[in-house]
């Protein structure tokens, strides 16, 4: 697929919407809701702490003043695409007929085109979402706050080629935009110093990942980078530890619970994994105090299952699309989707607790990711016990075209 191909798919058009002012709380004060699509129960990804955490960031923020210059009260609502391709659409609908003003961490993987269809037409911003498709990448409505994953597979392959590694094979989950992925990071890897030699399709009904691993290792690679989900990539681990294998492996945080990296150590060791946000957990508090923000609120929810040591990264990506919320919208005085892209298209350096570099918005994206205004990815090591995150992310736009 060409560069321009790639543009032109990724430039979409959107009509204008306005989404009604949402209804009374029991009190008589505003309520505005705010929506979440993940795949909570899902065969292949599955997130199932997504719901928990959303309903604590927004207690923890209600309890804190609400949003707004005025304190109205947050409503999440959340809709589980069980990681279905109309599941996510039906997902899209929804939320605009509960008449959400933007949605928070979404993540849409299976049919993303047609979900940011859905929300384009009705003029909902999607604050923090996982940015993974082209559609995505050049939405009106996108505003993500990390670099994304495609960014994240970049930064990984600069860490493996800081270790020395020269190839790496790619380990994927079947999907119908998998094919699409080589051809969006074969350029950027090669920029970075990596050869990409083949990509490894993984079923998501396997369960033997022995067959994966021999056909990642025929082509003697000094790095694999698994892209899947954590169900599969700990199947994987264990089958490469199993067989011996020599390569390094590499990939995005959720896709690695510790368990797994603890389990492998011997293998994990020189493991270089990515993302725009620090891992979650205690040891990163001092380089990384908004993670302090993070646990209390996740604590004060009473969640046995959202307590610091079981927290994961994708529960980080939904309190940051919260935090982004309630700070960018913290001078709107009257809610509607409208008046939340208005303020996404003007705030400037916006404070999100040490995260991320502050952040606007409207930063321009680069080559076909035009909606991703967050241009920083971290590196992480495991040292046997915890993943360490490099306190100095990588700008990860030198190795795209713009």
């Amino acid at each position: 697929m060409s560069r321009r191909a790639l543009v032109v798919m990724a430039v979409l058009s959107i009509t204008a919407a306005i989404v009604p002012m949402q209804g009374a709380n029991a009190g008589g004060g505003e309520v505005v809701k705010i929506g979440l699509i993940s795949p909570i129960d899902s065969p292949n990804v599955s997130n199932p702490l997504d719901e928990l955490t959303l309903n604590a960031a927004v207690d923890y923020w209600n309890n804190q003043g609400g949003a707004g210059a005025n304190g109205v009260t947050i409503e999440g609502v959340v809709c589980d695409s069980r990681g279905d391709a109309n599941g996510e659409v039906a997902c899209a609908r929804e939320l605009v007929e509960e008449g959400v003003v933007a949605t928070v961490g979404d993540l849409t993987f299976v049919n993303p085109a047609a979900v940011v269809e859905v929300l384009e037409a009705a003029g909902i911003p999607r604050i923090g979402l996982s940015t993974g498709d082209q559609a995505q990448f050049g939405s009106s409505v996108s505003f993500p706050v990390s670099a994304g994953p495609i960014a994240e597979m970049v930064t990984a392959a600069v860490g493996l080629v800081e270790q020395g590694a020269e190839t790496v094979v790619v380990v994927s989950v079947e999907t119908p935009t998998a094919g699409a992925l080589l051809e969006l990071i074969r350029g950027p890897f090669a920029d970075a110093g990596l050869e990409i030699l083949s990509r490894v399709p993984v079923t998501e009904s396997a369960t033997d990942y022995s067959p994966y691993v021999a056909e990642a290792q025929r082509s003697d690679p000094d790095a694999v980078m698994v892209i899947t989900g954590e169900a599969q990539a700990a199947q994987f681990v264990a089958a490469s530890a199993q067989l011996n294998a020599q390569y390094t492996i590499a990939g995005l945080t959720p896709s690695f619970s510790l368990d797994t990296l603890r389990d492998h150590k011997d293998l994990m060791k020189d493991a270089v994994l990515v993302n725009s946000l620090p891992y979650p957990t205690v040891n990163n508090g001092k380089a990384f105090p908004g993670l302090k923000t993070f646990f209390k609120a996740m604590k004060a929810s009473g969640e046995s299952e959202l307590a610091p040591k079981k927290l994961v990264p994708s529960s980080l990506r939904v309190w940051m699309g919260v935090l982004g919320f309630v700070r960018v919208t913290a001078d709107v005085t009257e809610f509607s989707n409208t008046s939340v892209v208005e303020a996404l298209g003007t705030v400037q350096e916006v404070d999100m607790d040490g995260l991320i570099p502050p952040w606007t918005p409207s930063t321009p994206g680069y080559s076909v990711f035009a909606a991703i205004s967050n241009h920083f990815v971290y590196i992480m090591s495991f040292n046997g016990k915890n993943l360490v995150t490099d306190p100095e992310p990588v700008e990860i736009t030198q190795f795209f075209e713009t």
